[in-house]
Formats: structure tokens, sequence, C-alpha cells
């Protein structure tokens, strides 16, 4: 009886003391671990997709900004592009009307011959003035220093004698600019004509006698002169 007691006592006392360590309780800690760590990769997930739409949205907003500033900037170029433009045709027309030119005006007379050739430049051979330097007394020729509108005026005295004439033309550039007759039967008279015309730098002016009879052309220095003048307009 009492050896069955003790032996009863001994197997309680096993059992209750036997650690709590199953299988069981092993495989629930471990689908513990496992269901924490799949939230916690679904939480990196969640995180890094979210991370890349940031990414994507911060490109499109940097390629939307990127595209703004190329378009401001090309308008931007262009109204700077009208404005120098503008800038530059101002300045140009301002240029034009500061410009100092020089004075240009010339007076000459005496023609070298009574009979000049027809259709070449009559020298007048004396310089009374000319403040540009720019009348030729051996050619005939005024060359124009500058740009800019230009007058001149020939007076044509016609030798004694009957039925004298000439047809005398001014000629600027190789153009006739200008044409007159004088005749007379049996006396002397001078007559004029003069031309407004704009000249490029470097154009030529001059006198020619277009037709003419012998001898035609008269210079009496106490009574009338064959003149070839011009002065610059503007």
């Amino acid at each position: 009886m009492d050896i069955h007691l003790i032996l009863i006592c001994l197997l309680y006392r096993l059992v209750v003391c036997e650690p709590q360590c199953s299988k069981f309780d092993y495989e629930e800690k471990t689908l513990e671990k496992m269901i924490r760590t799949e939230i916690l990769v679904e939480q990196i997930v969640s995180d890094i997709e979210q991370l890349k739409q940031q990414t994507n949205d911060a490109v499109l907003t940097v390629e939307k900004i990127k595209t703004e500033l190329g378009v401001n900037f090309q308008n931007m170029h262009s109204e700077n592009a009208l404005k120098l433009e503008e800038y530059k045709n101002t300045m140009s027309e301002w240029k034009d009307l500061l410009e100092i030119k020089p004075d240009v005006l010339f007076l000459a007379k005496d023609p070298t011959t009574q009979s000049p050739s027809t259709n070449a430049p009559i020298i007048f051979g004396t310089t009374m003035y000319d403040l540009s330097k720019s009348y030729d007394n051996t050619t005939g020729a005024f060359t124009s220093p500058v740009d800019g509108m230009y007058a001149f005026t020939t007076q044509m005295c016609l030798a004694i004698g009957t039925g004298k004439w000439v047809n005398y033309a001014i000629v600027a550039n190789g153009q006739y600019v200008a044409n007159s007759l004088t005749y007379d039967n049996s006396y002397r008279f001078c007559n004029t004509a003069q031309a407004f015309v704009f000249l490029k730098e470097g154009y030529q002016v001059y006198v020619t006698a277009r037709t003419r009879s012998s001898s035609s052309l008269r210079e009496n220095h106490g009574h009338e002169w064959c003149t070839f003048s011009g002065m610059l307009i503007h």
C-alpha cells in the first residue's frame, strides 16, 4: 500500500514538473514570427512603392518644369531678338539724325573750251570755292563725299553770233537729271538748269553738251559766267 502510494506520488511529480516545450509550442512561435515577418515585408514593399511613386511624380514635375522653362526661354529669346532688332533700327535712325555730315558746297566757272565735246564732261577750269574738296577742275566731275540729297545748278552763256545753240544736261551717276536747250539767232544770253538728286557716296556728277553748234559757249568775266555749282541739302 505504501509502495503504491509512493509510486503514484512519483509519477504525479514527474507529470506536473515536465517542461512545457512541446512541438506545438515551437510551431506556434514559428508561425507568429512568420506572420510578423510577412507584415514587415508588406510594409517595406508598400514603402518602396510609395517612394517609387513619389520619385516618378518628382521626375514628371521636373520634366514639366524643364518644358515650361524651355518654352519660356524660347519666348524670351524671341522677344529679346525682336527688341534688339527694334533697338538696332532705332539706333540706326538716331545715327542718321545725329551724324555730322561735312559741309559740301562748290562753285566752278570758266569752261576750258567754247566747243566742248558732246556727251563728255564740260570742264569748268576755275574753282571759286569747294568746301569739301569734291570738285575736280581737271575732269569737270564732282564726286559725292557722303550719301545724301544734293542740289546742282549750271548756267550756260551763248557766244555772240547768228544761230548759236547748245543742248546741255546735268548727269548724275550716268543718268540725265536735268536737260535744257539754249538758242538765239542774233544775241548772247545765259540759261540755267537745276537738279535735285539723291547720291550715294562716290557717285559722280558733271555737266555735258548733248548737242551744240561750233564755238557755242561764251565766258565774259565782266558780264556773264558759265558755271557749275552744287551743295549737300540733307
